[in-house]
């Protein structure tokens, strides 16, 4: 099987985990902790059936998965990101124009952000007309919509007895469907039996398409007044706007309410503030949890590798037991960031409690580079990977003499007689 085994890794090898290959002085490392195992490890025997070594295999590829990411974690901190929060998102929304590295922020970095006018497109209202009437005669109506440097002419058939509501609808209707940057709706009353067209500038702020006019230029002979007299469509209710902010005091203006900051930002201002909202650089809270899944998916992994394996080995369950209480031990710290153990063993993810811990800087705290869950994690899982044979059962054979010398009762390959062979190609 172990041939197979070693067949089949050349590919792996070429693609193994950055923490899995070494230099020259880690192996000496490696050589130096398996003889320092060795000295207290008995002597054993072992029927190498291929299922206890499918066992074995498991188990240390598994560990090794998850050294690699545990790793990264220390080395290359999941908070390197940077995103922004945003303390009354549905008043200032804000993103980053670009992906950034919260080091780019100088320390305490905070945006005051006060809105006092959003920008808005002109808007005119028309008259209040009984709803079930008829405003018009029957014929041919045409009028004209008017921008600052564009004009639009249109044609519009009134059928006899048509109801206001029924001609408001058919012309709000006509006139969103025309795209010339005009949003029309009909405003209705149903206690009072009245109905109004109400016409908006898609385009906000005080130039480009966000001031219009609308005229009369052809009715039947048979009407008094055209359509848009009648109807009231060139009445302004409200004039084009532009949005007005302050950033940390400094005054702005935008036409628009997405606007840029420093090329830094991208802000929506939604709403007029009471209070300035502030707006700050956090650890990316998508990279935080894409990091913690990981780590939770590799760990359980291990788990379930050790849960298969304890059917037939009851070793096993050292396995089991010593991560349970490494995560026991630290729980408490887990658990504010949203990772918490069932009954057997696996880790699972709290969205929630992962944002707020992003966004506070728990996740930091908990799983930075000197952390002493991930460094005691990492003792442990260099312990699974230079023996795994530790949990397969077996039988002992003889304990080392305590009394002699440590040169003279260790041999490098005491504990790897058997499972040496497993660090083939990648130790």
């Amino acid at each position: 099987m172990l041939n197979v085994y070693n067949y089949y890794l050349q590919d792996y090898v070429s693609r193994s985990p950055r923490y899995s290959t070494h230099k020259k002085r880690e192996l000496r490392d490696i050589y130096k902790n398996i003889v320092k195992m060795s000295a207290s490890e008995p002597l054993y025997k072992i029927d190498l059936s291929e299922s206890k070594q499918a066992c074995a295999l498991s188990i240390k590829e598994s560990a090794l998965t998850l050294k690699d990411v545990n790793r990264r974690l220390q080395d290359t901190p999941m908070l390197h990101n940077a995103g922004v929060h945003s303390s009354s998102p549905d008043t200032v929304q804000a993103s980053l124009l670009h992906r950034m590295e919260l080091s780019e922020f100088p320390e305490h970095t905070r945006y005051d952000v006060e809105v006092t006018n959003l920008a808005s497109g002109q808007k005119n209202v028309g008259h209040l007309l009984p709803s079930d009437k008829t405003p018009l005669p029957e014929g041919s109506y045409s009028f004209t919509v008017s921008f600052e440097q564009e004009q639009y002419s249109f044609r519009f058939n009134v059928a006899a007895d048509s109801t206001a509501f029924d001609l408001q609808s058919k012309l709000s209707d006509f006139i969103n469907k025309t795209g010339i940057g005009l949003q029309a709706e009909v405003g209705y009353h149903k206690e009072s039996g009245v109905s109004r067209m109400e016409l908006t500038a898609r385009q906000t702020g005080i130039y480009g398409k966000s001031s219009f006019s609308l005229a009369d230029t052809g009715m039947p002979e048979s009407a008094d007044a055209g359509l848009v007299e009648v109807f009231g469509l060139n009445r302004e209710a409200s004039s084009a706007q532009n949005a007005r902010y302050r950033i940390n005091g400094v005054a702005y203006e935008a036409p628009e309410n997405t606007v840029t900051y420093e090329d830094t930002l991208l802000l929506t201002l939604r709403g007029v503030t009471d209070t300035p909202v502030t707006v700050r650089p956090i650890p990316d809270r998508a990279a935080v949890y894409d990091a913690l899944e990981e780590f939770t998916v590799s760990y359980n992994r291990l788990i379930q590798a050790g849960r298969n394996t304890v059917r037939e080995n009851k070793s096993s369950a050292y396995l089991l037991r010593g991560l349970s209480h490494l995560v026991a031990s630290h729980y408490s710290a887990l658990s504010s960031i949203g990772i918490t153990a069932d009954e057997e063993g696996y880790l699972t993810l709290d969205p929630e409690k992962v944002n707020q811990a992003a966004v506070s800087g728990d996740a930091e705290l908990v799983l930075r580079s000197d952390s002493s869950f991930l460094k005691a994690l990492d003792n442990r899982l260099e312990s699974i990977i230079l023996n795994p044979m530790r949990y397969v059962d077996k039988k002992l054979v003889a304990y080392p003499d305590p009394s002699a010398p440590v040169s003279e009762r260790t041999s490098p390959y005491t504990t790897s007689i058997y499972s040496g062979m497993l660090f083939n190609n990648y130790c």
